[in-house]
């Protein structure tokens, strides 16, 4: 008996650690992760099974093929209620990343991750309400220079447009690329739809040059000289949105489409995430159909130069590896803050207690996965020992 059950337990351990290699593997990486550029970090923000990252890119040069190589760093794990698909930046200096999140049962939420301190800031106070009911899908713009973010959360001549990205220009005018008129055609590229932030007022702007097929699931950021690099997406037909790669060059009147030459092409990807970083677009993850219609998950991080404004040049950053990551600690941080936490706020002893329960730190994916196989495996182990009793009985 006890000979069966150490080969029992060696069995669990060596499953055990499959299992971790395994969730790893499979929950790293495809579609869900938004990304941001603070402070010569690179942010990766995933959905609620994924973890949180980031990669220092403070001793990297990106203009050498040198690929980072070095950990990357996880952060705290948010309170398990936070499933904000699209925070935002915001606070004092831009290095806060904003959730918002509605329960029923408490409301609306508005937490902040503060990557000075590396430490969430549960329940802020916050003034107003919106006058829409939030849709966590939708995507945020910030005005760094005016700490204001946008929403389009409503409905424009009876349409929304889910899957829409927004680009905001210097002029202070946002442009809503892409995405689709509720579950009906995806929009057209040669009419953008235009949110002027500061006149207050809505608009179409016609756009010249060869027009790239409508997407969804694609990536547009912005250059400092007014070029929006619109990258991937799928078509009506689930396809890859033909050009992978198209500019939009707002610094002409009226706005006009180019496709440049694409060196080294990644192909296209779809549900990724892209931010620019100086002269180049960095994008990582998501996924892309194959021509057997299998959804090949990416989990590595690319650059593209943008520099030359006709040839645009991909490369690898960030590859992935397995047990790659690192936890950070707040008290063994070096970093010193400049800035004083938000204080958070509650209406009464007894909202604010109903509220820290509720706020319980969740498990992170490989504790839950382990837990669960701990679990089966013990039932499994009694049943078999019930089993073997019963046997024994009978003889």
């Amino acid at each position: 008996m006890f000979h069966l059950l150490y080969i029992f337990f060696r069995a669990l351990i060596i499953f055990y650690c499959i299992t971790v290699i395994f969730a790893d593997n499979l929950l790293f990486g495809g579609g869900g992760y938004n990304a941001f550029y603070i402070e010569n970090k690179l942010y990766f923000i995933g959905s609620y099974l994924q973890d949180h990252f980031y990669i220092d890119l403070k001793d990297l040069s990106l203009e050498n093929g040198t690929i980072y190589n070095a950990p990357r760093i996880s952060v705290d794990s948010p309170p398990n209620y936070v499933v904000s698909k699209n925070p935002f930046i915001g606070g004092n200096s831009n290095k806060k990343l904003f959730f918002i999140d509605k329960k029923s049962t408490y409301g609306l939420y508005v937490d902040t991750f503060n990557t000075e301190l590396n430490k969430w800031e549960t329940n802020n106070s916050y003034k107003g309400l919106p006058n829409e009911d939030l849709s966590f899908d939708r995507a945020w713009v910030t005005n760094e220079a005016t700490g204001i973010s946008y929403s389009f959360q409503g409905e424009l001549n009876t349409f929304s447009i889910p899957g829409c990205i927004p680009v905001l220009l210097s002029s202070g005018q946002i442009l809503y690329i892409g995405g689709k008129l509720y579950s009906f055609n995806q929009t057209l590229m040669n009419r953008i739809l235009t949110y002027d932030s500061i006149k207050d007022s809505w608009q179409i702007n016609n756009t010249t040059g060869k027009t790239p097929e409508e997407r969804t699931g694609h990536t547009a950021v912005l250059t400092s000289d007014g070029r929006v690099i619109v990258y991937g997406g799928e078509n009506n037909l689930s396809k890859s949105a033909i050009p992978y790669l198209t500019i939009l060059d707002t610094s002409k009147t009226p706005f006009m489409w180019s496709t440049p030459i694409e060196e080294n092409s990644i192909g296209s990807l779809n549900s990724h995430t892209s931010v620019m970083v100086k002269n180049y677009m960095i994008t990582a993850f998501g996924t892309n159909s194959s021509e057997k219609g299998l959804n090949q998950i990416f989990k590595n991080i690319y650059k593209l130069d943008t520099s030359n404004l006709s040839n645009y040049k991909w490369s690898l950053l960030f590859k992935y590896e397995v047990e790659q990551s690192i936890p950070i600690s707040n008290k063994n941080s070096s970093q010193t803050s400049p800035i004083t936490p938000i204080q958070t706020n509650s209406t009464s002893d007894k909202d604010n207690a109903s509220f820290n329960n509720f706020v319980s730190t969740r498990l992170s994916t490989r504790w839950i996965i382990a837990i669960l196989v701990i679990v089966i495996a013990l039932i499994c182990l009694l049943i078999f020992l019930i089993y073997k009793f019963i046997l024994n009985k009978k003889i």
